[in-house]
């Protein structure tokens, strides 16, 4: 019910951008993120939209990092079937796979679809919610739920490593 309230109010807005300046915002990519504020910025603003992680980019040495690392792990608020259409973990991922380097991805939630992040590059998921809350709480606590979710990925993977050194002292 929530999703296709907000998908008509986002249509409303679009259409009223368009009334209002002539510009479609309608299918333009980047126009939905973060609730509509892209629509804002190209429609409203005279400003242009460029891919969240072109923008990283320009900033970080990442793919220097990434070539020199063991485990890549990237976070996003929400993990979903979207996320291997620009959103940056799916961009990190897909670079990690250039350099050989798996990947784990922690979300503030997991949502419909995620599984199809197996095939863009993400090799493993998990949310870093470890009961339900209130999105006020998991945006206060955003810091402590993370580091807590990364220790216990790592610890996984220590495991994983762990039970690798036994197969391999059997063959």
């Amino acid at each position: 019910m929530q999703v296709e309230l907000l998908a008509a109010a986002m249509e409303t807005y679009a259409t009223a951008i368009r009334c209002t300046t002539g510009i479609d915002v309608g299918m333009a990519p980047g126009s939905g993120a973060s609730g509509g504020l892209g629509a804002a910025i190209l429609g409203l603003l005279g400003g242009r939209l460029h891919p969240r992680y072109d923008i990283v980019m320009q900033y970080l040495e990442l793919d220097r990092f990434i070539a020199q690392a063991d485990l890549v792990i990237t976070a996003e608020g929400s993990l979903d079937g979207q996320t291997p259409y620009g959103k940056v973990p799916a961009e990190v991922a897909a670079r990690a796979k250039i350099a050989g380097v798996p990947v784990i991805a922690l979300a503030g939630t997991i949502g419909k679809g995620v599984r199809l992040n197996f095939e863009h590059g993400i090799d493993a998921f998990a949310s870093i919610l470890s009961r339900p809350c209130s999105l006020e709480d998991a945006i206060s606590s955003a810091p402590k739920l993370l580091s807590r979710a990364a220790e216990d990925a790592v610890r996984m993977v220590m495991v994983g490593m762990k039970l690798g050194a036994r197969w391999r002292q059997v063959a």
